[in-house]
């Protein structure tokens, strides 16, 4: 084998592992959440990829170990706190959900992120 497929095979192996993680996709999520699972699933990803930042580095295990509701329900729009558990770290995540016709939109409070190492 030439010494540049040895490289390119070493260069994918290394990059596969190091970003190899594993991400907890369990639904229905724990907690008090009163989202529905589809919703769960696709608000799951953006939360896990902004846990990436907070977590310790060489982490690899992510879960949402809880969920609650931190504003109630009203005029369609409610705050959640996911919790994810991220090694060591523990991150309380904020999320504003809103609903209209066309469906639920929801995004990440950045500013209010509570970690605890």
């Amino acid at each position: 084998m030439s010494k540049l497929k040895i490289f390119l095979l070493m260069m994918a192996l290394t990059t596969t592992s190091v970003f190899a993680y594993n991400f907890d996709k369990t639904l229905p999520l724990p907690g008090k959440t009163i989202t529905d699972s589809k919703l769960q699933a696709e608000a799951m990803m953006p939360i896990y990829y902004y846990s990436l930042r907070v977590a310790e580095p060489g982490c690899q295990d992510f879960k949402i170990a809880n969920t609650e509701v931190s504003k109630a329900k009203a005029n369609n729009t409610w705050n959640e706190i996911w919790t994810v558990k991220a090694c060591k770290t523990t991150a309380k995540i904020p999320i504003i959900f809103n609903q209209d016709a066309d469906g639920t939109y929801y995004s990440i409070d950045y500013m209010n992120v509570k970690v605890a190492k």
